[in-house]
């Protein structure tokens, strides 16, 4: 079985999903039968970081919500990370 994988190498979210599918295939009784073929793929292309500016705050801009609330869904992803293993 070929199974391909779109992913953004530097969204968190495809990072776990990697994770979850990995631990998936770990369990898998066929994994061996199993071909992963990865993709790149970029969700934000048009994307350029501002020098100095912290991850919640270009989170912020990005979705259109305060920086309290950037930190807040910067910390939320922390949480579901650690879930998967993720430190």
């Amino acid at each position: 079985m070929k199974v391909e994988i779109w992913s953004d190498v530097v969204c968190p979210f495809c990072y776990v999903g990697k994770r979850k599918f990995e631990n998936a295939l770990g369990q898998f009784a066929h994994q061996a039968d199993v071909q992963i073929e990865w993709k790149s793929f970029q969700l934000t292309p048009d994307f350029v970081p501002v020098p100095g500016e912290s991850i919640h705050a270009s989170l912020a801009k990005k979705k259109g919500v305060s920086e309290a609330e950037g930190r807040r869904m910067g910390d939320q992803m922390t949480l579901i990370a650690k879930e998967v293993g993720l430190h």
